[in-house]
């Protein structure tokens, strides 16, 4: 016998009502008929879900599958709800996690494309953090996620492919000093401040380690490392992708040297 998912809905029930009574009066069943639905869910675990006959305290098995029994029967009854609007409607819906440059510079055309093979799909995008995208993933809040590569290093349980290589140059103000010059390389940071990153420990450049460990400041957000370096005395490690669509005081720069790449996964 595998687990069903009324199994999983039974145990919720019993779990929230603290009782097997109150929970068969939820579900509509007699409270035979759902003890014996916990007892074979616990016969397919091969351990105990409740401390006690009273089903009013878990065990540390039970809390964790209470999280997870209440994480797929929400999963399921979106899944299930979605594809009972497709068959009606042709309706559909993606929910996209995406670092913001990807969004902004990846998406429209992607999107776009969609649409012309189904105009009735709604494409719902959110910006997030790298971390919060796999959060978001793990918790099945999105189901495309977008993330530069590193951060999925050792990820095994995510299913991910390869979108995009780019370079990584620096952010720099138009009119600051890097900005305005007609070649850069990488030992020119010395001259400037940088705002380091998580993208930035994944840099091999000595100009760049050296440079980060002399400054103390930390940005996460993409907009937020925009208005930083549009004042003109920061600059800061991008990806190419990133570079894009840029507000016209400021400016991509690749720096001469060793070519430095990115992943878009």
């Amino acid at each position: 016998m595998a687990i069903k998912t009324d199994m999983l809905r039974y145990f919720i029930s019993v779990a929230e009502a603290g009782n097997l009574a109150s929970a068969a009066k939820a579900l509509g069943r007699s409270p035979a008929a759902v003890s014996m639905m916990l007892k074979q869910f616990e016969e397919e675990l091969g351990a105990s879900l409740f401390l006690t006959d009273r089903k009013n305290q878990l065990t540390p098995l039970g809390k964790y599958a209470l999280t997870e029994a209440r994480r797929e029967l929400t999963h399921f009854e979106g899944t299930v709800s979605a594809i009972m609007q497709f068959a009606e409607s042709g309706e559909g819906q993606v929910r996209v996690g995406s670092m913001p440059s990807a969004a902004a510079n990846l998406l429209p055309q992607t999107v776009r494309d969609l649409h012309k093979e189904n105009a009735n799909i709604m494409v719902d995008i959110a910006d997030m953090s790298n971390s919060a995208v796999l959060a978001a993933l793990h918790t099945e809040e999105i189901d495309i996620g977008i993330v530069n590569g590193f951060v999925i290093s050792g990820s095994s349980h995510i299913l991910h492919s390869l979108v995009l290589e780019d370079q990584i140059g620096l952010l720099c103000a138009r009119d600051s000093e890097l900005g305005r010059k007609e070649k850069i390389n990488w030992s020119d940071v010395a001259r400037s401040q940088i705002i380091t990153h998580a993208l930035c420990t994944r840099i091999g450049e000595q100009a760049i380690k050296k440079a980060i460990t002399e400054l103390h400041i930390r940005v996460a957000s993409a907009l937020s490392i925009q208005a930083f370096v549009r004042g003109g005395n920061y600059v800061s490690p991008v990806p190419e992708l990133g570079g894009m669509s840029l507000p016209s005081n400021l400016i991509f720069r690749l720096p001469s040297g060793k070519n430095i790449g990115a992943k878009c996964i």
